[in-house]
């Protein structure tokens, strides 16, 4: 055989792939991952055979234990009866070897060390930290340090609170995660996109309270700081409500509820908010008042009413903010000695702009250059004055957004990071952290908080290794809080706005439009409508439209289930799908179709109407006497399907149609049997296989056809139309003309007594002389099978002669002389008989036949095998 000469490039390379949801701004942060050397990269021999063995039996016991108790623990409701029970019951095994007085004193140790190191992993990466370790983490955590106090500050601004609060909130639940969290490179604190949904969700409830009030609105009466008070605990209420909907998922194991929210949805409202979140800073940028809102038409409005207004001097100095953040951006990830200017810009422009604005006392006073003013100094105060539940109602819809969204985004960030590293994240632990770090964070006057897209990247880029660089993270904010909040007063807007626009503009995935375009247009109509709606609808509309989105198109797929027609490969006993497979043809009065999911209560009706629309269609071309239906993908049906499958059944026998159903599962077949179903259908009309299957119907048919000749015959003097209802074995052969056997006149149902009387038995089934071809089941090569009803010595010679002939290399070669039961799994008496297949290749080009080719190899085999043939047969068409 040759071997190819250069290895192709397998499919599905990061660059390539479609990630889901907020992995592909993961993604786009971080570069795609680079695996170790496997074991492929150092190249085997394919021809070189292998050993199949098989593992011991009780370490396969053990295996499968172990599976079975995964299992029952990716169950949530199961998960939550065992928390609420207290745990398990001991088995009688477990209960003898703790003998009578229970668990001794060193087994309860060793079982809460177990669990204090899977829920606290900081008393594991504690151990494994080393000088190189340490100073790695310490450098990292001091660059994403310095990188969070201006960022921190212009989020907090973006969810409406007081620059101080952003601060908060980047120092506690850092801090808190380094304890309970998992991922060693995330970095928690606060982010555009959950700031966002802060002041778009609460804005809307202040609007209730305080009428005339809008967040961000100066302290400069008694109103406006009694409102901002009410904001701000709100604020910090929400970031508690999230962080025990966090925790209560993980106990309920509900991470998985994320996966809900399609690609396209995500990244169209991701596109969206960020978009909102950059326009929401145009007023700095400018230098002028603009009401804020959440609708990017009355942003646009009020932007062109207000533009005359604009003051040049902020929007020329803030033009050079943004103009040097993205310019060291680019910078850090073109140049290799140039890695930390980029983490380290938005602190260089901030301490360039604080020393504008304090020296030149102009720009203050004459040009009127906003800046932050005076920030309270001193540490974290307590809140817990915040938990007023009698606001729960009021947060709940904020906070759920928060808990979603930012759930997905420290998910999507901390995963990469993992498969970048090679370490496992256990989507439960992640949920208790995050819940924890925004439970106890508002205590300390935080609000919500999640992983952070450019922190996280920041921290990987400047070779974080444990959580220990999230604590010196924490540490440096502490220390800031203490001693450095004057060094901000001067601070100006403008620079603020320009780190904001900058860190949000990644998350702009037009490529990503562009993509779903080539790939599928029905994607791209959905990342569309989530990006639009998100800019004309509201943020929290936007999410709610996502949401809804992608709830539909899983309801969508799910009560239309995917249903393959099969067709038989002609030469073998395979069943292929028809879009899969241009050569196959199909079983006269047989239609066979495969159900590819569970059978349930939304999906029967559809399963049912679908059968009927296809059995109606091909009445005149192919009248349906028998349907096959392969269950191999039906994992469960409910009682709905039950009653379904069984007027299904009722109703195809009332037009004289029989229901065979074939690879159905010991789970389904236990169901079957204690619905009644499978006595009312009857144990016959259950297969092994397919094939089996087929084979059954048309020994019915026989019998069936015997059965009414008979009672023709009996009834008329008339002979009855010639038919072979004979002993001779039903041959299976294809007719391109088109036989009355295929559009043949309709039967009478029999009646079960009738259905009693058939022989079936007595009706013996086999593939005739057939040569079937397909350029579908291999990669490279052409597969030739021909089936020979009675062999023929020295055929092999003949065949690979005209392989010879036609300029053709045999790849591989497989003869198979039959039995008596021959290809049927009948035990009955058959001529001998032989199935060939060759998987081929054309010398000329390498590769596979083309149809012209085909065709003429065809002829050439047919006219071989009746010239050498005792007593020639038809030939099926190839």
């Amino acid at each position: 055989l040759k071997q190819p000469k250069k290895q192709q490039k397998p499919e599905g390379s990061p660059k390539e792939a479609i990630v889901s949801g907020m992995h592909a701004a993961a993604l786009g942060q971080l570069g795609p991952n680079k695996p170790c050397h496997t074991v492929a990269d150092v190249g085997l021999d394919a021809t070189e055979p292998v050993e199949i063995v098989l593992l011991s039996e009780d370490r396969s016991q053990q295996a499968a234990q172990i599976l079975q108790q995964q299992g029952r623990k990716s169950k949530p409701i199961a998960q939550a009866r065992k928390v609420l029970s207290c745990g398990e019951k001991p088995t009688a095994e477990q209960r003898a070897s703790q003998g009578p007085s229970g668990p001794s004193l060193s087994e309860v140790r060793q079982f809460v060390q177990r669990q204090a190191m899977h829920y606290v992993p900081m008393f594991t990466w504690t151990r494994s930290l080393t000088l190189q370790s340490l100073r790695a983490d310490l450098i990292a955590g001091l660059t994403v340090g310095v990188m969070v106090i201006p960022q921190s500050m212009s989020y907090a601004n973006i969810a409406g609170l007081p620059y101080i609060y952003g601060m908060y909130a980047a120092c506690v639940p850092a801090m808190v995660y380094a304890v309970f969290g998992q991922s060693r490179q995330l970095a928690v604190g606060p982010v555009a996109m959950v700031s966002l949904l802060i002041n778009a969700g609460l804005g809307g409830v202040m609007a209730e309270i305080c009428p005339d009030w809008e967040p961000g609105t100066a302290l400069d009466s008694e109103y406006n700081q009694q409102c901002t008070k009410q904001y701000i605990n709100l604020a910090l209420f929400t970031s508690a409500v999230m962080g025990l909907m966090q925790i209560l998922a993980m106990v309920l194991r509900m991470g998985f509820l994320v996966t809900f929210l399609g690609h396209p949805v995500t990244s169209g409202f991701t596109s969206g908010a960020a978009i909102i979140i950059g326009l929401s800073q145009l007023k700095y940028m400018l230098g002028i008042h603009l009401n804020k809102s959440q609708y990017i038409y009355v942003m646009f409005l009020d932007c062109a009413h207000k533009l005359s207004h604009t003051n040049w001097m902020t929007l020329f100095l803030g033009a050079l903010a943004l103009i040097f953040l993205l310019s060291a951006k680019v910078a850090s990830r073109r140049y290799k000695r140039l890695s930390l200017f980029g983490p380290l810009a938005p602190l260089l422009c901030c301490m360039a702009g604080t020393l504008l604005i304090w020296l030149c006392e102009p720009l203050r006073d004459t040009y009127q250059v906003s800046y932050v003013g005076h920030i309270p100094n001193g540490l974290f105060p307590i809140s817990f004055d915040a938990w007023n539940f009698n606001n729960f109602g009021k947060v709940l819809p904020t906070a759920l957004s928060c808990c979603l969204i930012g759930y997905m985004e420290s998910i999507a960030i901390g995963k990469n990071l993992a498969a970048k590293h090679g370490y496992e994240l256990e989507a439960g632990q992640e949920l208790l952290a995050l819940g924890l770090s925004n439970v106890i964070g508002s205590l300390f006057s935080s609000y919500p908080v999640t992983g952070s897209f450019s922190r996280s990247a920041v921290n990987n880029a400047t070779g974080a290794q444990t959580q220990l660089a999230g604590l010196v993270t924490s540490l440096v904010m502490l220390c800031t809080l203490k001693w450095l909040t004057p060094v901000f007063n001067f601070l100006p807007n403008f620079v603020l706005a320009a780190i904001v626009i900058s860190s949000v503009a990644p998350l702009v995935a037009y490529q990503e439009a562009i993509k779903l375009w080539r790939i599928k247009k029905y994607d791209f109509f959905l990342w569309v409508a989530a990006f639009l709606g998100t800019l004309f609808l509201g943020v929290l509309t936007g999410i709610a439209l996502a949401v809804g989105l992608s709830l539909s198109i899983v309801i969508y797929e799910s009560v239309r289930p995917q249903i393959t027609i099969l067709w038989r490969l002609p030469g073998t006993t395979i069943y292929r799908n028809v879009k899969q497979e241009s050569s196959g043809a199909f079983v006269p009065n047989v239609f066979i179709a495969r159900i590819g999911s569970s059978i349930y209560f939304a999906n029967a009706y559809f399963i049912k109407d679908w059968l009927r629309e296809r059995i109606l269609a091909l009445a005149q071309i192919n009248r349906t006497e028998y349907i096959v239906l392969e269950m191999t993908a039906v994992v469960s049906v409910d009682s709905t399907a039950l009653h379904v499958l069984e007027d299904l059944v009722l109703d195809f026998r009332s037009q004289g149609v029989h229901i065979a159903f074939a690879m159905v599962g010991n789970r389904i077949d236990r169901t079957f049997r204690k619905a009644g179903l499978t006595n009312f259908v009857g144990e016959k009309w259950f297969f092994h296989s397919v094939h089996d299957a087929v084979v059954g119907c048309l020994r019915h048919q026989k019998a069936k056809r015997k059965l009414l000749s008979t009672r023709t015959a009996s009834m008329s003097a008339i002979p009855a139309a010639s038919t072979d209802c004979g002993s001779e074995p039903t041959v299976v052969q294809f007719d391109t003309e088109g036989s009355d056997l295929e559009r043949g006149a309709p039967e009478l149902p029999l009646s079960r007594s009738q259905e009693d009387l058939l022989d079936i038995e007595d009706n013996p089934v086999h593939v005739g002389n057939e040569i079937g071809h397909s350029n579908e089941m291999h990669h490279s090569c052409t597969v030739i099978f021909i089936n020979i009803m009675e062999d023929i010595s020295m055929i092999m010679s003949g065949i690979t002669a005209i392989f010879q002939r036609r300029g053709l290399t045999v790849c591989r070669a497989n003869i198979e002389a039959m039995g008596d039961d021959g290809l049927s799994t009948l035990n009955v008496a058959q001529p001998r008989r032989a199935a060939h297949v060759y998987h081929i290749k054309s010398l000329l080009t390498h590769g596979k036949l083309k149809d012209r080719e085909l065709s003429d190899l065809k002829a050439e085999l047919q006219e071989l095998l009746h010239r050498r043939a005792r007593s020639p047969r038809q030939i099926s068409p190839l």
